[in-house]
């Protein structure tokens, strides 16, 4: 039995929930008669039909963005029809809730250079309203339906395989006629369509942006040689590996290492031009560990959202709100488990120093995870993380602690000072910082 069945089954619970939610929004159109003002015609016809689609009968992880777009515009509309107008120098509760809506979404710029001009919330908020519709339908279109049978306008998201140039689906590249501010693009029926530079190893899909299309065979080489390796030595680990992640965006931006987006599963965005094979190893599992994670943050509320930066993070090496905290245990846990478990190993093919830098990560994660135990505790007694996230949480501090008695003996074999050295900073950050 694989050690990290749960997180399979919690996935596939939260699979269950897509197709719960579908059923809701189906009861929904179908007892809503009545037209809604805040919304346009061609809005609502759109949708009444789409949401009764076959294609959205099964869980699939753009299926399930879709469905994201649809409660984002809920959410922006519901604001909306609660809203007021503050006083001279401050912002009622629903206008501060509009401006922080509009300036944490991709249209930010859009919406503060509009705003800049006319300084009308609700009329620019309004205008944007429009914009998300249209990309609700256009999103449909290009990527559930796949059939583009008018003029769109489509955010593009990188995340997904799109870039400057054109939107990724399904293997090929269709060209935007236009793209605005970066995000706003323009799409129609004749749009230029080619193939898409994609590799495969196994089910993974690799999908390259336009600009790095001539680095294709070498960086799918470099993927496959960590992939292998996590296949052959971590088969537990690369077990959850396969069930999270089924699409690797190749990124070359300084300073980024990977990211990906709550609202789209299974896309991993990773820097494979600037890590060694040891750390592209490392940035797979992490980003697939931000894909476990989230699976639970789809089901549940696991923790307050505070802004306050008061929690020492060891991998910044600086303060971070709890959110931040919170996250970087559930995921650099599996750095943990990953060099944890080939520092084990008596036959392999990594060379000494490959082999010694796996040996001082498994201690140093180990050691930086231990460190934020005592946080999250705290944060829990505070009712800062709730019942449902606490539970999650102690799932991982097992896990952590497992390693306990490896890593002390690793240690005390290894002697290394760059370990000595990392267990004072974090000392003389506990004394400095708590």
């Amino acid at each position: 039995m694989n050690t990290f069945n749960h997180f399979i089954e919690n996935n596939n619970a939260f699979k269950e929930s897509y197709l719960e939610g579908l059923a809701l929004y189906r009861e929904d159109a179908s007892a809503n008669e009545d037209e809604n003002e805040l919304l346009s015609q061609r809005f609502q016809s759109f949708y009444k039909e789409a949401i009764f689609s076959d294609k959205l009968n099964d869980y699939s992880n753009l299926n399930f963005y879709w469905f994201n777009l649809i409660e984002a515009l809920i959410e922006i509309i519901s604001y909306h029809s609660e809203f007021e107008v503050g006083g001279e120098f401050e912002m009622s509760e629903s206008e501060d809730a509009i401006f922080n809506f509009w300036h944490d979404s991709n249209l930010a710029k859009v919406f503060l250079n509009s705003l800049n001009d006319s300084k009308d919330l609700l009329a620019e908020s309004k205008k944007l309203v429009t914009i998300l519709e249209e990309n609700i339908i256009a999103f449909f279109k290009i990527h559930i339906d796949e059939n583009i049978d008018s003029e769109l306008t489509y955010l593009n998201v990188p995340e997904l395989g799109d870039d400057n140039l054109s939107a990724y689906q399904n293997g090929q590249r269709i060209i935007f006629d236009n793209l605005e501010d970066k995000v706003l693009a323009k799409l129609n029926s004749s749009s230029q369509k080619k193939p898409a530079v994609i590799s495969k190893i196994d089910d993974l899909n690799i999908i390259f942006y336009s600009e790095l299309e001539e680095t294709a065979q070498e960086m799918t080489i470099k993927i496959e040689k960590a992939y292998r390796r996590l296949q052959k030595y971590t088969p537990e680990l690369f077990e959850v590996f396969k069930e999270f992640t089924q699409n690797i965006i190749p990124i070359r931006e300084k300073g980024i290492v990977s990211y990906s987006m709550q609202t789209l599963p299974g896309y991993s965005s990773i820097n494979t031009y600037d890590r060694d094979d040891m750390d592209l190893m490392d940035d797979l599992l992490h980003e697939n560990g931000h894909h476990v994670l989230n699976s639970y943050l789809n089901q549940e509320e696991l923790l307050e959202e505070l802004e306050e930066k008061i929690y020492y993070s060891p991998w910044r090496r600086a303060l971070r709100p709890i959110r931040g905290i919170y996250h970087a245990y559930m995921t650099f846990y599996w750095a943990l488990e990953l060099f944890s478990s080939l520092s084990r190993l008596e036959e392999h093919d990594f060379s000494n120093a490959e082999f010694s830098k796996i040996q001082e990560r498994a201690i140093e994660e180990y050691y930086m995870l231990q460190f934020c135990e005592l946080d999250l505790e705290k944060a829990y007694r505070e009712e800062i993380i709730s019942p449902e996230g606490y539970e999650v949480y102690l799932q991982f501090k097992s896990m952590v602690n497992s390693h306990r008695d490896h890593i002390f003996a690793l240690e005390k074999s290894l002697n290394s000072s760059a370990v000595e050295e990392l267990k004072n900073e974090l000392l003389t950050a506990r004394n400095e910082y708590y």
